[in-house]
């Protein structure tokens, strides 16, 4: 659907409700105190307002999402879902606040509230051939700021955050935010995210085959079938004895789009996405994760085959709760 035709559809407050309703409660109202189930009538003074008959309780459809106590109308909202998941990169709040011509501020905090849905949805367990691999995010220490602490290296040992993927060749992909590549900051979210046989394929970092104290047992020991790449022998790809090739090219590939989205193209008319992403906030730009996933690359990456009204639809059954702005500045 295109921008003309989704203003057309969604471009009032009770169009843009009915569709949250008719997404969050296909069954009818649901009443957040009691849990009773299309035992509800509409409370004629407050559109989009209804009454529980069994405890009398007031509710709305935006009770208990990232929504709830917004003052934005909806059809600000369902317009910034539409230009956020649209686009093949992320937007930043800058570039949202020229748009729709509300305050930076409010922009960056809608932003936030969306990643928190996106991130909310529920996830299937990876199978099959696993790629797993990191990277360091925060930048070339010649490109900070005059001033600002330095990293002291690049590559491993360096001070900068560490994002751990897992991609499903093929298939969606799972992250995390990690403080270290050792083998107790890694090895719980490859366990947690794969279920059944799965072939794990990875890059030498000892994390994945060195047995650890506890477990006995490496990340990739833990697996059906593992096999590695040994990148510091210029060895990227290669065919194993049993006709698989072992490579971890998809999950760079994800990274590199991932910071490609963060950098953005600097040009006169399309600015840079993002001019940084601090190391609190890293997992709420990467994360979207839900069934289609990126509010972060994630969540798009997953959603690659689904068009702007199939994400958003997913983005509005995410369950997160309210996310106040003091949340996000604590």
């Amino acid at each position: 659907m295109d921008l003309t035709a989704f203003a057309s559809t969604y471009g009032t407050d009770e169009a843009c409700r009915a569709h949250m309703e008719s997404l969050r409660w296909p069954g009818g109202p649901v009443c957040p105190g009691c849990g009773s189930v299309n035992n509800a009538v509409p409370v004629s003074t407050k559109p989009g307002r209804w009454r529980c008959r069994a405890c009398n309780r007031q509710f709305n459809v935006l009770l208990g999402t990232a929504l709830e106590g917004t003052h934005l109308p909806l059809r600000v909202w369902y317009l910034a879902m539409y230009l956020m998941l649209s686009t093949a990169k992320p937007i930043s709040a800058m570039s949202l606040h020229r748009q729709l011509g509300i305050q930076y501020r409010t922009c960056w905090h809608l932003l936030h509230r969306l990643r928190a849905m996106l991130a909310s949805g529920e996830k299937l367990p990876l199978s099959g051939i696993i790629e797993a691999d990191g990277t360091y995010v925060g930048g070339k220490p010649e490109n900070l700021p005059k001033g600002a602490p330095r990293p002291g290296k690049r590559g491993r040992g360096t001070t900068k955050p560490m994002l751990f993927a897992a991609i499903e060749r093929g298939g969606e992909a799972r992250t995390v935010a990690v403080p270290s590549a050792s083998v107790a900051a890694i090895a719980p979210a490859p366990w947690g995210w794969t279920r059944g046989a799965a072939t794990l394929m990875t890059d030498e970092l000892g994390a994945y085959r060195w047995p650890d104290a506890e477990r006995q047992s490496g990340i990739g020991r833990k697996m059906e079938a593992y096999h590695r790449v040994n990148h510091s022998q210029r060895e990227y790809a290669r065919t194993t004895p049993g006709g698989l090739r072992a490579h971890v090219n998809t999950a760079e590939g994800f990274f590199s789009l991932f910071k490609r989205g963060i950098f953005g193209i600097a040009t006169a008319s399309l600015p840079r996405r993002h001019h940084q992403v601090s190391p609190k906030h890293l997992h709420r730009y990467v994360r979207r994760t839900s069934p289609f996933d990126a509010a972060g690359h994630e969540f798009r990456y997953n959603g690659r085959k689904h068009d702007a009204t199939e994400r958003i639809a997913c983005c509005l059954i995410g369950r997160h709760g309210r996310l106040r702005l003091r949340e996000l500045f604590a």
